[in-house]
C-alpha cells in the first residue's frame, strides 16, 4: 500500500462526516437519529462487511496472519494500558478515568474495520476483526474498571465499583457475544469449511441474490460511520477545552508515541528473521493509530463519567487522526 493511497482513502472517509455535520447544523437531524444508525453499523452492517470477509478459499497463511495480529493486538492493548494507568494522576477524578479510557481504546472497530476494509479489505478486513476481539476482551474487562473502580456513587464512603458493575450487566460475556465477535467466529467456520463456496458460487442464482444483499449492507459502514462520528463532531461546543495540558500529553500518547512503540517491536521482531506480511502491518499500525473509542462516550454516559468532557477528548483525537495516521504509517514503512 502506497501511503498516497492511504492519505487519499483517509481524506475520502472523513469527507463522509460532512453530511452528519450538515444534519445537525441545519436541524434536519431527528432526535435518536445518531444512535439509531449507529446500531444499525454496530449490531447489522459491520458484522456482515467482517463476516463477508472471511468468505473465501481456505488459506493457511491467513490462519497464521491471524495468530499474528492476535498477539500484536494483546501486546498493543496491554502496553497502553500499562502507561495510561500510571498517567493523568494530577487530573480530576472523572477527567482521569477516561483519560486513561480514551488513551488505552482506539476507534478499531467503528472507524477502524471500515478504513481497513477501505483501503486494503480483503483478508485485512480478517485481520482487523482479530484485532477487535481483543479491544472487545479488554474493553469490557479494564475499561468498566476505570469507569467504575473506586467510585462512591452513593456518597456513603464505600465504593460501589462492584454495585455499579453488576447493575450494567458488565462482564466478559458481553465481549464474547459482541457482534463482531459473533460474525468473526461465524466467518472462520466458513472459512475452514466448504460452506463458503456455498455462498460464492456464482452458478446458484439464490447464492448471488444473498451476496448482493450482503454486498450492499456491507458497503453501507463507511459512509453511515463517518456520517455519525460529523454529526457528534457538530454539536460538540469545544470552548475553554484546549486550555488543559492533560489533553495534549493524551494526544501525543494516543496518536505517536504509543503507535511509535508498536512500530518498533514489529521492526524488532522482523530483524529476528520472521517475516510479516504488509496486511499485518499495516493492519495493526493503523488500528493502534486510530483515534480514541467512540465507546469512551458511552461508558462515560453509563457510569457518570462525564460525557461531554469525553465527548471532546474523542473529537479532538478524530479530528487530530486525519494528519498523525498517515504519518505513523509513512514512519513505519520507511
Amino acid at each position: 500500500m502506497q501511503i498516497t493511497d492511504l492519505i487519499f482513502n483517509v481524506a475520502s472517509l472523513f469527507l463522509m462526516m460532512i453530511p452528519g455535520i450538515i444534519l445537525v447544523k441545519s436541524g434536519l437531524s431527528a432526535n435518536g437519529l445518531g444512535k439509531g444508525i449507529s446500531n444499525l453499523v454496530l449490531y447489522i452492517a459491520q458484522p456482515v462487511l467482517v463476516f463477508m470477509a472471511y468468505l473465501k478459499e481456505f488459506d493457511m497463511s491467513v490462519l497464521i496472519n491471524s495468530l499474528w495480529v492476535l498477539l500484536f493486538s494483546v501486546v498493543a492493548h496491554t502496553i497502553f494500558s500499562v502507561v495510561a494507568m500510571n498517567l493523568f494522576r494530577k487530573a480530576e477524578d472523572e477527567a482521569r478515568r477516561m483519560l486513561r479510557f480514551a488513551t488505552i481504546f482506539s476507534n478499531a472497530a467503528f472507524m477502524g474495520i471500515p478504513l481497513i476494509d477501505a483501503i486494503l479489505g480483503g483478508e485485512a478486513t480478517i485481520y482487523a476483526s482479530i484485532y477487535n476481539i481483543v479491544f472487545n476482551l479488554f474493553l469490557w474487562s479494564l475499561g468498566v474498571r476505570i469507569c467504575t473502580d473506586g467510585r462512591d456513587i452513593d456518597g456513603d464512603g464505600e465504593c460501589d465499583g462492584e454495585e455499579i458493575r453488576k447493575k450494567s450487566g458488565a462482564s466478559i460475556v458481553k465481549a464474547l457475544i459482541h457482534p463482531v465477535t459473533i460474525a468473526a467466529v461465524l466467518g472462520l467456520i466458513f472459512f475452514v469449511t466448504p460452506l463458503s463456496s456455498f455462498i460464492t458460487d456464482g452458478s446458484n442464482p439464490v447464492a448471488d441474490l444473498l451476496m448482493d444483499g450482503l454486498t450492499m449492507l456491507k458497503n453501507l459502514v463507511a459512509p453511515l460511520s463517518m456520517i455519525v462520528i460529523g454529526m457528534r463532531l457538530a454539536s460538540i461546543n469545544f470552548k475553554g477545552f484546549f486550555s488543559n495540558i492533560y489533553l495534549y500529553v493524551f494526544l501525543i500518547l494516543r496518536h505517536i508515541a504509543l503507535p511509535l512503540v508498536m512500530v518498533l517491536i514489529i521492526r524488532l521482531i522482523s530483524l529476528t528473521g520472521l517475516t510479516l506480511s504488509a496486511e499485518v502491518t499495516a493492519t495493526v499500525v493503523i488500528l493502534a493509530s486510530a483515534p480514541a473509542a467512540s465507546s469512551a462516550t458511552m461508558f462515560a454516559e453509563m457510569y457518570d463519567c462525564d460525557a461531554e468532557y469525553t465527548s471532546k477528548l474523542v473529537a479532538t483525537s478524530t479530528i487530530i487522526s486525519i494528519v498523525t495516521m498517515p504519518l505513523v504509517y509513512f514512519i513505519s514503512v520507511l
